[in-house]
């Protein structure tokens, strides 16, 4: 292959000295958690740069990681298996939240359901009740009876009271018999 060579431009190269200078550092260790006041003072350093310095000269405390004993393990296994939710579990063991909902996850344990809280209609806790029982949720439940939000909307207090006709469906549809009793005077 014969020919010239195309001319090539060089690049230039344009070298950023990231260091940090004495006054840079010292207005840092100044006015530290004023990120705010820093952007104006230092308007050619990014907030990342400023964190990782404030980091570097011992502003921002490190990360306290803890190590999971086996106690820590036996409670964790405990709570998760009574349904204790996380934050709860977190105050007990004196961690954070994120702590405990990494080591769930690490030791794959999943916290147990928590029987529906009582609306007040005895009724429809009883029928709420008994899903729980046969492992349904109460989605599951309303997509069984037609998909309307019917039992999943229905809470203490709030809420439209459920038509006879969707508890008598309910009922029959987890394997009940709805009884009206008399009461005799």
């Amino acid at each position: 292959m014969h020919g010239n060579f195309p001319t090539f431009r060089r690049a230039r190269i344009v070298r950023r000295d990231d260091t940090w200078t004495f006054v840079e550092s010292e207005l840092l260790r100044k006015h530290w958690p004023d990120v705010e006041l820093l952007r104006k003072l230092l308007p050619h350093r990014k907030e990342t740069a400023m964190r990782h310095m404030a980091k570097r000269c011992g502003l921002i405390p490190d990360k306290v990681q803890n190590i999971w004993t086996g106690a820590q393990d036996s409670k964790l296994r405990r709570f998760a298996a009574q349904g204790i939710d996380r934050k709860t579990i977190a105050q007990e063991l004196g961690l954070t939240v994120q702590q405990v909902a990494n080591r769930l996850n690490y030791r794959k344990l999943n916290l147990a359901k928590r029987p529906p809280l009582p609306t007040g209609n005895h009724l429809v806790d009883a029928i709420r009740r008994r899903a729980f029982d046969l492992r349904m949720t109460s989605a599951d439940l309303d997509r069984s009876l037609g998909g309307k939000k019917v039992f999943r909307n229905c809470y203490k207090g709030r809420g439209k009271p459920i038509p006879a006709a969707h508890i008598q469906q309910a009922v029959s549809a987890l394997g009940g018999r709805l009884l009206i009793e008399w009461m005799e005077e």
